[in-house]
C-alpha cells in the first residue's frame, strides 16, 4: 500500500497529540468514520487520488464532508494533511491510527467464518477464550457465513489463521487417499 510509512508517522504523532488533549476516543471514532466514508464513496476516493484536482479544492471538499461531524482536532489533521499535499493517504492515516490504537490498548480484530451464524452464547464464549489466551482487553469480532465450510470455523487474527472446518478436514483426507 502506497504511503504506509508516512501514514504511520502521521498517525503516531496525531494519536500522541490527541492523548495530550484527552480526545483519543473521539479521534479514533473519527478515524473509523473517515476510513468508512472514503472506502464507501468511490467519488471521494477518486478525488483524493486525482492529480488533476488542486489541493485547495480537495481541502474544501473534505471540509464540507467532515465539518461538524468530526472533532476539531481531527479537522485540523485533515487540513494539515491537505496543506502538505498528502490527502491521498488520508484513509491510510485513519487505518494506521486505528491499528496503532488497537495495538496499544490490546484490542484485536478477529474474523470468524462459520457455516451458520453464531448464536450469542457461542460468540461470548469465543470472545472470552480469545481474551484469555492472548491477554486482550477487547475483541472486535467480524462474522462471516460460508456454507461451503460444511461445519466448524475458520478464525483469523492478524497474520494467524486457525482452520477447524469440516471442508479442510475432508480435503486433508482426500489428499491422503490420493
Amino acid at each position: 500500500m502506497k504511503g504506509v510509512r508516512a501514514a504511520a508517522r502521521y498517525a503516531k504523532a496525531f494519536l500522541q497529540l490527541a492523548k495530550e488533549q484527552n480526545a483519543t476516543q473521539a479521534v479514533i471514532e473519527d478515524a473509523r468514520m473517515i476510513s468508512r466514508i472514503v472506502t464507501e464513496s468511490k467519488e471521494l476516493h477518486l478525488m483524493l487520488n486525482s492529480p488533476l484536482i488542486k489541493a485547495d479544492k480537495k481541502g474544501l471538499a473534505l471540509n464540507k464532508v467532515f465539518e461538524g461531524k468530526v472533532n476539531a482536532l481531527t479537522l485540523n489533521l485533515i487540513n494539515q494533511v491537505v496543506k502538505q499535499n498528502r490527502e491521498n493517504i488520508l484513509p491510510t492515516i485513519a487505518d494506521q491510527m486505528i491499528a496503532q490504537y488497537n495495538e496499544a490498548n490490546k484490542i484485536a480484530t478477529v474474523s470468524v467464518t462459520t457455516a451458520i451464524p453464531l448464536d450469542a452464547s457461542v460468540k461470548a464464549d469465543l470472545i472470552g477464550k480469545l481474551k484469555e489466551a492472548y491477554q486482550l482487553t477487547a475483541v472486535e469480532l467480524e462474522e462471516k457465513v460460508d456454507t461451503d465450510l460444511i461445519g466448524g470455523m475458520v478464525l483469523r487474527m492478524g497474520d494467524k489463521q486457525l482452520d477447524a472446518s469440516i471442508r479442510r478436514q475432508l480435503n486433508d483426507i482426500k489428499k491422503e487417499l490420493v
